[in-house]
């Protein structure tokens, strides 16, 4: 009788395992999309013409923005453009939207140490 039992309780306890991990298995995450990889290659052909560098010194960031618009890279999203310094002052502006990523760049200045930052946001 004492292996009857040990039995019957073996079964349960692999019916309350069986329990635990479907009930995990049933719970989703919601993972938002990732990132494109776009942004960060619109940003390195920009920096490959050579151009990014003297209109981040400048902090015109629409020159930039137009630049990654002509990369190619970013088509079927929108985008924009914000140039930071060390100091923390910043010129452009973020995008309100629900889905955002970013793509960073730092840069030491153009020929100058003057540490920037570029930050291109892209959205749908």
């Amino acid at each position: 009788m004492k292996g009857a039992w040990r039995t019957v309780e073996a079964v349960i306890a692999g019916v309350v395992i069986l329990l635990f991990a479907a009930a995990l298995a049933s719970t989703h995450n919601i993972v938002k999309s990732s990132p494109p990889i776009h942004g960060y290659r619109a940003l390195g052909a920009v920096y490959e013409k050579g151009m990014l560098r003297t209109y981040a010194a400048q902090m015109d960031f629409s020159a930039i923005d137009n630049e990654v618009a002509g990369t190619g890279y970013l088509t079927g999203f929108s985008h924009s453009v914000q140039v930071c310094d060390a100091s923390g002052s910043c010129a452009g502006q973020v995008p309100d939207a629900d889905e955002l990523w970013v793509s960073r760049m730092l840069l030491s200045g153009d020929k100058t140490y003057e540490p920037l930052e570029v930050i291109l946001y892209i959205y749908r």
